[in-house]
């Protein structure tokens, strides 16, 4: 019997990226630039494009981060003076700025409520369906549909029932950065 209630999760935030950078087409309608793109001391997850040329940085987390509109505007501050892919990118137009994860912390909804910046908060969610497949879902904060995408088989692999034991990382433990991770595992997909 298949039952709703469960939590799917991504392994980890680099299965995400990997998820959403093989459907940025399918999910945002964006034309891919770059994966963790380092601008002026930052590392943006995801750069892109729209068809008008107006750049994306996205921002994924794969919990619940206090901190991510602090994160975008750095990000935002970062391409507006270096102007990346100048040549792809029509910089007259905004940025837009966009953070996807499972939820949102208060304070987010708090320091966006405040920021100067149109920054998008999206929501993804993993469903289980009754034929036995899973879909990825993309809600605003609002809960209004953004995109719902039936997940390639592929990428079962990258999730786990949020109540399975999963392996965590202690403070004895150091984790590699996402951007060496990326360059290790890149060809997984390919």
């Amino acid at each position: 019997m298949l039952d709703n209630n469960i939590e799917w999760k991504f392994q980890s935030e680099l299965f995400l990226e990997d998820f959403i950078w093989h459907n940025l087409e399918s999910l945002l309608k964006f034309k891919k630039l770059a994966r963790q793109h380092y601008v002026n001391n930052q590392i943006c997850d995801i750069l892109a494009v729209a068809q008008n040329k107006q750049l994306a940085v996205i921002e994924l987390k794969n919990t619940e981060y206090r901190y991510i509109i602090q994160q975008l505007t750095r990000y935002y501050d970062a391409v507006r003076k270096y102007q990346p892919f100048s040549n792809q990118v029509d910089y007259q137009l905004p940025i837009r700025l966009i953070a996807i994860a499972p939820y949102f912390h208060q304070h987010n909804l708090i320091d966006l409520q405040y920021n100067q910046l149109i920054i998008e908060l999206l929501g993804f969610r993993i469903t289980h369906t009754e034929d036995d497949k899973f879909c990825f879902e993309l809600n605003d904060i609002k809960n209004r549909a953004i995109a719902k995408l039936n997940i390639p088989e592929k990428f079962y692999q990258f999730f786990f029932q949020a109540d399975e034991k999963v392996i965590e990382l202690t403070a004895n433990k150091l984790l590699p950065p996402k951007s060496l991770l990326y360059r290790l595992v890149s060809g997984i997909l390919a």
